[in-house]
């Protein structure tokens, strides 16, 4: 990519490859077939325009407001094959995970060694064939070079035309680079690089990422830690905010609300009302609230 340099495109000469996205567009309307990852959540999908569009897209929140979570029901649903790049959790752990959200069965009962192994084999096994398509990197023990992420997306890919990569997180992933670089010029060459994959590969790249301390509590566009490439460089921002005083209720969901603080697919500013259940690790819509 480096000895690529820029083109010089006419309006007409757009016309053809116009012809072909919005037959491609029209099809996959008729068809009810997604032209990308989708959340699996229809309010959310609404908003991005049908599905995740190529490129990359940030999502933050306070501690406890469910990051890996939904980006994890997001992997794992997002009818397409899905490389997950963990930094911070074993995959063991994100497997666990998964199979309280696919079985409804708590997370604590897969850990305390109240189900006999025979059953616990069983809906882990349960997951496995609901998430077929899913991917998961263990980027906890060694760094994950720009280079092997792009391979291990291939890889992941095969022959389907979609395709999601998810990193949790890119502030761990910058850490975790060799060289002396500070941090903030860590992080824009993490981000420079994941905009890159997800150019190259024409596949959405979401990475979580964290708060900065002054808006650790209310979020909002600027509110990620380091650099402001987190919004810039970024197709969508996602905040998830929850009430730190709000208690589950008796079937163990909190609200907790998605903002669209930047959307060059849709409306900025835009509310989606979800439920989280924590013990399930699992995100439901409780409706729709726009600003």
């Amino acid at each position: 990519m480096a000895d690529e340099k820029p083109s010089l495109i006419r309006l007409g000469d757009l016309l053809s490859s116009w012809e072909q996205d919005a037959m491609a567009a029209h099809a996959a309307r008729l068809s009810g077939q997604p032209r990308g990852p989708i959340s699996g959540l229809p309010k959310v999908d609404a908003e991005l325009g049908g599905a995740l569009p190529p490129g990359l897209h940030i999502i933050h929140g306070q501690p406890g407001a469910g990051k890996t979570a939904f980006v994890l029901q997001l992997a794992g649903s997002c009818g397409c094959p899905a490389l997950f790049i963990s930094c911070e959790m074993s995959p063991l752990e994100l497997l666990r995970r998964s199979t309280a959200r696919v079985t409804g069965t708590y997370l604590r009962r897969l850990k305390t060694g109240e189900l006999p192994p025979g059953d616990s084999l069983a809906l882990a096994k349960r997951t496995i064939a609901a998430c077929p398509q899913l991917v998961l990197a263990d980027a906890t023990r060694a760094f994950a070079d720009p280079g092997w992420l792009r391979d291990a997306a291939l890889a992941t890919r095969g022959e389907e035309q979609n395709l999601l990569v998810v990193l949790d997180s890119v502030h761990t992933w910058a850490d975790a680079a060799p060289g002396a670089a500070a941090e903030y010029e860590a992080l824009n060459a993490a981000l420079a690089s994941l905009r890159a994959l997800g150019h190259m590969l024409d596949c959405p790249v979401l990475a979580v990422a964290e708060r900065n301390r002054v808006s650790m509590k209310g979020g909002g566009l600027n509110a990620g830690a380091g650099t402001r490439k987190l919004e810039y460089c970024a197709e969508t921002v996602l905040d998830l905010a929850r009430d730190p005083d709000a208690s589950p209720d008796a079937a163990g969901e909190v609200p907790v609300q998605l903002v669209f603080a930047k959307n060059r697919n849709g409306a900025a500013g835009k509310k989606v009302e979800l439920l989280f259940n924590g013990a399930l690790q699992k995100f439901t819509e409780a409706g729709a609230r726009w600003s």
